[in-house]
């Protein structure tokens, strides 16, 4: 019988995929990640199954470039670090976070725990004359709460370097999109870099109560309230103090902005109803010589707070909705308006 060529090519492809196929007993193990197929026991012939073929392993492909410069990047930052750090005289082994500076970098504050105070503390040192002060945390907390989770931190230096003013505090999460760690602690203290001394500006309470406060850029105010309510301005100089006029009531504060020149300042406030649900947000311009306020922005359900006040006195600002998703929003305060970003109820 002659076949066509076409009947000839499709024979001999027939014959060729007969003789490549293999009829095994057992499954083959694969040689690749893939699964093996499910052996299907009620058949009365085995199955039919084609090895994977082997995969050839490679050598790795050159390291990512960009990963490489973050490694070098880190690598060399931590190197600045420690060489700036040996500077300093210490007797923390083991910080509990990286240390911080003072803004001319003359004093480096570290917090860690001291096996010889069995206790946290607060050092001090300074890279010139090599002093060190030790603040121990027990000594700047009610003996009543003598074993909460917490610390002490500088929160502002003085520009003529003469005093850090320092926070105690208790450890603690969550809170409105305002809520920052320097804006609040148990007590607010003074701490004379030339002699060591310390004085107590805001004193401490028993039941873990709290203020929320703020220095002036000129060393000069300090805003404060407890559990930052009922707020407060102190002239340091004169000691004079000013209640704020609230212009509406609400239930916390916080994030306080100041303006360069520190007569006033910004901050942002929550209420609550009786269940504790949120029912309205402000941010409020005080004016920190009479304590008169206004407020700026105001919403029942965007939160906001004010990151930088500029020279030219445009306000950047972050607000929240309820899920947590950011609008920056500029105000300008000469206009007294939002020039971009959400609109919000002046």
């Amino acid at each position: 019988m002659t076949l066509s060529p076409r009947k000839l090519i499709g024979f001999v492809i027939l014959v060729l995929l007969v003789a490549c196929s293999t009829t095994v007993s057992t499954p083959i193990a694969p040689q690749s990640s893939q699964p093996v197929p499910e052996v299907n026991e009620s058949l009365e012939q085995p199955l039919t199954i084609t090895a994977f073929p082997t995969v050839t392993r490679f050598p790795t492909s050159t390291p990512n470039l960009t990963q490489t410069s973050i490694a070098q990047a880190f690598i060399s930052m931590r190197t600045a670090e420690e060489k700036l750090m040996s500077q300093y005289p210490r007797i923390c082994d083991s910080a509990y976070a990286l240390p911080k500076y003072s803004p001319n970098e003359l004093w480096m504050e570290e917090l860690c725990y001291s096996d010889a105070d069995q206790d946290t503390i607060l050092t001090i040192s300074n890279k010139d004359t090599q002093v060190i002060w030790k603040l121990a945390y027990k000594d700047y907390i009610q003996a009543a709460n003598a074993f909460p989770d917490g610390g002490l931190a500088v929160i502002h230096w003085t520009s003529d370097g003469r005093y850090a003013y320092f926070a105690s505090y208790h450890s603690g999460d969550g809170g409105e999109c305002f809520v920052g760690f320097l804006d609040s602690g148990s007590g607010l203290f003074r701490l004379d870099l030339q002699t060591g001394s310390t004085t107590t500006l805001l004193p401490l309470s028993d039941n873990y109560a709290w203020y929320g406060f703020s220095f002036s850029p000129t060393d000069r105010r300090l805003v404060y309230g407890a559990r930052s309510r009922d707020l407060k301005v102190l002239d340091i100089t004169t000691g004079q103090v000013n209640n704020l006029s609230s212009a509406k009531d609400f239930s916390q504060s916080g994030d306080y902005v100041w303006s360069s020149d520190g007569f006033n300042f910004l901050y942002s406030t929550v209420l609550y109803n009786e269940i504790s649900e949120p029912i309205s947000y402000s941010l409020r311009l005080v004016n920190a010589q009479t304590g008169g306020e206004q407020i700026l922005l105001e919403s029942p359900d965007r939160c906001f707070a004010a990151r930088s006040w500029s020279d030219n006195n445009i306000l950047t600002i972050e607000s929240y909705d309820k899920d947590y998703n950011q609008t920056l929003v500029e105000y300008d305060l000469n206009l007294n308006k939002i020039i971009s970003g959400a609109t919000a109820t002046p």
